[in-house]
């Protein structure tokens, strides 16, 4: 979802786009933009340099800044003050910059970079994220005063009357 929504922001504005994947236990940013995980944000918490270095040119306006290499220490890593002033310099860089964070299921990241951004939104999984957890979600984001910019229900089907599929 944020690679696609990367893709289209940077189609419709003469802006630079970043696309940064936050999600250092189970990275995939890469996989949708069909490009190595070798050299990425983790590396770039624990090195040095401009952050440019770590960003990827995926087309004119669009960058990605992918995992890198994968770590135990994700949380302390997303949680440092290292990373927020990375996440200063993305923002220095770059006209838009959006985070792909793991799910608030299985780590706080979401709230933690929240802090630190305009705002979030939730991606659900249809029949999959239950009201009364996405209900509990946002209550713990506005707790720790994120402002929520909405959320986008995913891998939604819309199953085709039988009738209907015959005249196909």
């Amino acid at each position: 979802m944020c690679a696609h929504t990367a893709e289209i922001l940077a189609s419709q504005v003469n802006r630079s786009v970043c696309v940064v994947d936050c999600n250092l236990r189970r990275p995939t940013l890469h996989d949708q933009f069909r490009v190595s995980n070798h050299h990425g944000l983790s590396d770039a918490l624990r090195g040095e340099g401009s952050i440019r270095q770590y960003a990827v040119q995926m087309r004119r306006n669009l960058w990605l800044v992918s995992c890198g290499a994968e770590s135990e220490s994700a949380n302390e890593m997303l949680t440092s003050d290292r990373m927020r002033s990375r996440l200063a310099e993305l923002a220095n860089e770059f006209d838009y910059l959006l985070l792909d964070v793991a799910s608030l299921k299985s780590a706080n990241h979401g709230i933690v970079l929240g802090q630190l951004v305009d705002g979030v939104v939730m991606v659900l999984k249809a029949h999959s994220t239950r009201r009364d957890s996405s209900r509990d979600f946002i209550q713990s984001l506005q707790a720790a005063n994120v402002r929520v910019l909405g959320a986008v229900l995913n891998q939604r089907t819309f199953p085709i009357p039988e009738k209907i599929y015959r005249r196909i």
